[in-house]
C-alpha cells in the first residue's frame, strides 16, 4: 500500500502505463501527458466537466458589466477570449491584471531576447491591447515567467485588487491548461477571490477544454486576430493567429452556431465563481502545479 502511495505521489501510474501501451501504442507519445501525468483527482474533475458539457449554452453579449481578464502573461487575454472581449469594448467596463512580467517568452526584431527588453516590449504591447479595447484599468503584478506565487501575502494582494475593481465577471485560463503558470494563476485567484460573487469564463490555450458554453465571435474574429498582432515579440516564435483562426473554427463547427457550422467562436467552462474556486481547491490543495504536472506545453511563454 506504501508503495503504491508513493509512486502515485511522483505522477507514476502503471496501470495508464500498460493501458497506454496496450490500446494505443501508435500514439503513446501523443497521449503520453494524459495517461501518464494525470491524477485521479484530474480525471474526477474532467468527468465533472464533461458531464457539464452535453448541451453548451451560448453566451449573449453583455456577458457583464464589468469584465476583468486575469492574464498569466501578456496576450492570453487576445488569444483565448480576444473574440469576447472585443465584442464588449462598447459594452462593459473591461479591466486587466497581467500577473507574469513575460521575461522568459517570444523574441524581439532580430533574434534578441534580453530579458529587460522583452519584458518592456510586452508590457507595451499588452498596454496596446487594452487601449484597442478601452480598458478602464491595467495592473501589473510582475512575478517572473515560471514562478507565480501563491502564498498568503501575494493571496491578500490580489485579493485587495479585485475587490476594489468589483468585477461580474471574470477571464482567466482554465484550471487545466498545459502551461504551469496558466494553472498556478488559478490556484493564486482560487486562495484569494473563492468568496467573491461573480460568474467565471475560463478559456483554452494550451489544452482544449470540454466547454459548458460557447460565445459566438463570428462578426469579431478580425478584431481578435487584431489584438494578437499587437505582440509581434510572440508572433515571432509561435503562430498564435493561425492556431486562434483554427480554433475558432473548430468551435463553431462544433456549436453549430451558424448556418452550415460556419464562424468563429470561443469556448468556455463558466462557472458561478465560488463553484469554480471549489474545484481548483479540491483538485490542487496544498500542492501547488508545477512545470512536472504540466509539460504539454513549455513551462514559459
Amino acid at each position: 500500500m506504501w508503495f503504491k502511495a508513493a509512486i502515485h505521489r511522483n505522477g507514476i501510474h502503471p496501470r495508464r502505463w500498460l493501458t497506454g501501451l496496450l490500446s494505443y501504442s501508435r500514439y503513446l507519445g501523443y497521449i503520453k501527458p494524459q495517461l501518464l501525468r494525470a491524477t485521479e483527482e484530474e480525471f474526477r474533475v474532467r468527468r465533472q466537466l464533461l458531464a457539464m458539457a452535453w448541451e453548451p449554452r451560448q453566451l449573449v453579449a453583455p456577458v457583464g458589466k464589468r469584465i476583468l481578464a486575469l492574464c498569466p502573461h501578456p496576450d492570453d487575454e487576445s488569444i483565448g477570449a480576444g473574440g469576447l472581449l472585443q465584442a464588449h469594448r462598447d459594452l462593459a467596463e473591461i479591466h486587466f491584471i497581467c500577473l507574469c512580467n513575460g521575461a522568459a517568452g517570444g523574441s524581439l526584431e532580430g533574434g534578441d531576447t534580453n530579458p529587460d527588453a522583452l519584458a518592456e516590449a510586452r508590457r507595451a504591447e499588452f498596454r496596446k491591447t487594452a487601449s484597442a479595447l478601452r480598458a478602464a484599468s491595467v495592473q501589473h503584478l510582475d512575478y517572473p515567467d515560471g514562478d507565480i506565487p501563491c502564498s498568503e501575502r501575494e493571496a491578500e494582494r490580489l485579493r485587495s485588487i479585485v475587490r476594489n475593481i468589483r468585477p461580474d465577471v471574470i477571464l482567466l485560463p482554465w484550471f487545466l491548461d498545459g502551461h504551469v503558470d496558466h494553472r498556478r494563476a488559478n490556484v493564486l485567484y482560487a486562495r484569494a477571490c473563492g468568496d467573491i460573487e461573480a460568474t467565471v469564463l475560463a478559456y483554452e490555450i494550451w489544452s482544449m477544454l470540454e466547454p459548458n458554453a460557447v460565445f459566438d465571435i463570428t462578426k469579431h474574429m478580425d478584431g481578435k486576430l487584431s489584438l494578437i498582432r499587437n505582440y509581434p515579440s510572440q508572433l515571432r516564435t509561435v503562430d498564435y493567429l493561425g492556431y486562434a483562426s483554427c480554433l475558432a473554427t473548430v468551435r463553431a463547427f462544433h456549436a453549430a452556431l451558424q448556418p452550415s457550422r460556419s464562424g468563429a467562436a470561443e469556448a468556455f467552462v463558466a462557472l458561478p465563481n465560488r463553484e469554480y474556486c471549489d474545484l481548483v481547491c479540491g483538485l490542487y490543495g496544498e500542492k501547488l502545479p508545477c512545470p512536472a504536472s504540466c509539460d504539454a506545453s513549455p513551462a514559459i511563454k
